[in-house]
C-alpha cells in the first residue's frame, strides 16, 4: 500500500485528490499548517504539520512517503498579498522548490506537480513564470515525476464557476461579465482531473511526462455563462464590463487593507486557458472528462 502526501490537500482540488487516493487503497497524508483545524474537514487522511514558507518543517512531513502530490495555493488566489507572503513566486515557485528539496532529502520516490496550462519560466506573466519555475524544480529533482497542467477546474466546491452561478441566481435580467467574454478555456470537472492525477500518481503510465488536462469543450467565457444559465433554467443578457474600467477599480483596491482585487487578477480571470489533452487520453484511456453541461447538471439545481 502506497503512502501519498498531498501538499494542498485541504483545498478544492486537494480534497478530491484525497478522496480519490483513499478510494484506490492508498494511505493518504495531508500537509497543513494547522492539523487540528484541518481535521474538522473529515477527510480520510492523516494530517501532518508543515509550511512551504518554512522549509525546515517539510522534511519530517515527508517521512515514510512514497509519492508526493504538490498542489499548493495561497489563500485568496489569484489575488496576491505580498505583505503576507501570499504571491505566486513565494508559494508556487519557491514553495514548490522547498517541497521538492524536502522530498529528495526524505527519500520520496515520486513527485506529481499540479501546474497550469501556459506555464513558462520565461513568461512575462507572474503566474505562468512561477508555475514554470516550479516545473523546472520538479524535473531537475532526479525523482520519478509527472507534471499535470489543468485548464479551468470546476465543481460543487469551486470559487470560480460557482460565483457565476450565484450572480445568475441573484441578479435579475443581466449578467455582468468581466471584459469582452472572449477568453477561451477547456473546463474540466474536479473529479475527472482528480481521477487522472490519482492514476498518474499510483501508476507509471505518465512518468516523465507533462500532461495537459481539460474537458472536451473549447468555450469562451460567454459560452460558460450561457451553459450555466441553461443548467439553472434562467435567461440573462450578458453585460460586458470594460476590462479597463475594472482595472481602474482594481488599482484602487490594491491600496486597501484586506485586498480582494488586483489588476493582475483581472488579467488572470480573462486569459485563455486551452488544454490539449490528447497525450493524457492516450496514456490513460479511461480519462474521458465530461462536458460542461453534463458536469453542471450533476450538482446545479434549477431551484
Amino acid at each position: 500500500m502506497q503512502r501519498v502526501l498531498v501538499a494542498g490537500g485541504t483545498g478544492f482540488l486537494g480534497r478530491a485528490l484525497v478522496r480519490g487516493l483513499h478510494g484506490r487503497g492508498a494511505r493518504v497524508a495531508v500537509l497543513t499548517r494547522n492539523p487540528a483545524g484541518a481535521g474538522r474537514l473529515g477527510l480520510p487522511a492523516e494530517y501532518v504539520a508543515g509550511d512551504v514558507r518554512r522549509p525546515a518543517t517539510l522534511v519530517r512531513a515527508m517521512d515514510a512517503v512514497d509519492a508526493a502530490i504538490l498542489s499548493v495555493q495561497f489563500p485568496g488566489y489569484p489575488v496576491e498579498a505580498p505583505a503576507r507572503g501570499r504571491t505566486f513566486m513565494e508559494v508556487d515557485a519557491r514553495g514548490t522548490a522547498a517541497l521538492v528539496e524536502a522530498a529528495v532529502e526524505a527519500g520520496v520516490r515520486k513527485l506529481v506537480y499540479l501546474s497550469g496550462v501556459g506555464a513558462d519560466p520565461g513568461s512575462a506573466r507572474t503566474w505562468y513564470r512561477a508555475k514554470g519555475l516550479a516545473e523546472a524544480s520538479v524535473r531537475d529533482s532526479g525523482l520519478a515525476h509527472v507534471i499535470v497542467r489543468p485548464s479551468w477546474v470546476y465543481g460543487p466546491e469551486d470559487r470560480s464557476l460557482n460565483r457565476f452561478i450565484a450572480l445568475i441566481r441573484t441578479i435579475p435580467f443581466v449578467f455582468p461579465q468581466l471584459g469582452d467574454g472572449s477568453g477561451r478555456i477547456t473546463p474540466i470537472h474536479v473529479d475527472d482531473l482528480a481521477d487522472l492525477v490519482c492514476e498518474a500518481t499510483l501508476g507509471s503510465a505518465g512518468d516523465g511526462l507533462t500532461l495537459e488536462a481539460g474537458g472536451p469543450d473549447v468555450l469562451s467565457l460567454d459560452d460558460v455563462v450561457r451553459t450555466a444559465m441553461a443548467a439553472l433554467g434562467r435567461r440573462r443578457v450578458i453585460l460586458h464590463v470594460p476590462e479597463g474600467l475594472v482595472k481602474l477599480v482594481a488599482g484602487c483596491a490594491e491600496r486597501l487593507p484586506g485586498q480582494i482585487l488586483s489588476r493582475d487578477a483581472v488579467d488572470f480571470a480573462t486569459q485563455d486557458g486551452i488544454a490539449d489533452s490528447d497525450l493524457a487520453r492516450r496514456r490513460f484511456p479511461a480519462f474521458r472528462p465530461r462536458d460542461l453541461a453534463t458536469g453542471l447538471a450533476a450538482y446545479v439545481s434549477r431551484a
